[in-house]
């Protein structure tokens, strides 16, 4: 990513007398007017999951990247995690940067967060661009993925299970199935993911989705969501976790005006998989819709 882009960081109030110290990075410049963009990272990952992309997009455009509380480098309290809680740090930190108008580009949790975001603040979203979202599930898990959920939820085999999975074989095992193009799950990737597991509190955002999965769906939003404008699908078609085939059609249920685009040989990490198509298309649809 951006050598010229340092850390940066803003404490977010996310309760009465609760603040938590976010980070997030910034690049380009607003020089033409057009509304930045604002990457959102997916479940275990960081802002430097999109260092193949942001470079392609910050000439001439400001964009922003941050890590959502409980994750990266932002701290990691003994918080209720949930999207409603991701949605309200997306609000605080277009707020506290003075943006009015903003392109979500967002992946898997992100960008179920940033569509939760857009559903509550329609008039502040320009656009999104949805990559692989989570939040809608259909019938995708199976028994056997429900069962160890369900044993994950439970406090000290929980607790148990994340210290077996906070080092760098568990990560590269979690990585693995993620990507398409697995020569890309190289060290420098795996110890980028698992560098936040050893901060204090990790084990509270890490085991949040299994232990109150229902924070983490988009199932209770109206169909269609409250958001009305541009908004675009990219998915990988060799996603075997939220298959393209299954889910698309759930997302178009809440965004019936969404179009949707599968790029071929990528799987859920799309943007850093196949970051190239990825970058080729968010490129298409910035300057043939967005701009």
């Amino acid at each position: 990513m951006n050598d010229l882009s340092a850390d940066l960081y803003f404490n977010w109030e996310y309760g009465p007398e609760k603040t938590a110290r976010i980070r997030y990075r910034t690049f380009g410049s607003a020089e033409n007017g057009k509304p930045p963009l604002l990457f959102v990272h997916g479940y275990g990952a960081m802002l430097e999951h999109w260092e193949l992309n942001i470079p392609d997009f910050s000439d001439g455009r400001e964009i922003f990247a941050m890590d959502l509380i409980g994750f990266g480098g932002s701290e990691k309290p003994n918080v209720r995690y949930r999207l409603a809680l991701f949605a309200e740090q997306i609000r605080a930190f277009l707020g506290y940067r003075k943006i009015d108008r903003v392109v979500i580009v967002g992946h898997s949790m992100g960008g179920a967060s940033g569509l939760y975001f857009a559903h509550l603040y329609p008039d502040v979203v320009a656009g999104l661009v949805l990559a692989n979202p989570s939040g809608l599930f259909a019938d995708t898990m199976d028994p056997m993925a429900k069962a160890f959920f369900g044993l994950i939820a439970s406090p000290i085999i929980g607790e148990f299970m994340f210290a077996a999975f906070a080092n760098p074989i568990g990560v590269s095992q979690s990585l693995l199935p993620t990507y398409y193009n697995q020569k890309k799950v190289d060290l420098r990737l795996i110890r980028q993911f698992t560098r936040p597991l050893q901060d204090k509190g990790a084990m509270w955002s890490y085991l949040s989705p299994s232990r109150r999965p229902d924070d983490f769906t988009l199932e209770h939003l109206p169909k269609p969501c409250g958001y009305k404008s541009k908004a675009f699908l990219v998915w990988g078609a060799e996603d075997t976790a939220l298959p393209p085939q299954k889910i698309i059609p759930e997302f178009q249920a809440m965004l019936p005006h969404a179009g949707a685009f599968i790029i071929p040989e990528a799987a859920h990490c799309i943007h850093h998989d196949a970051h190239e198509a990825f970058n080729a298309l968010l490129a298409r649809i910035l300057s043939e819709e967005l701009d």
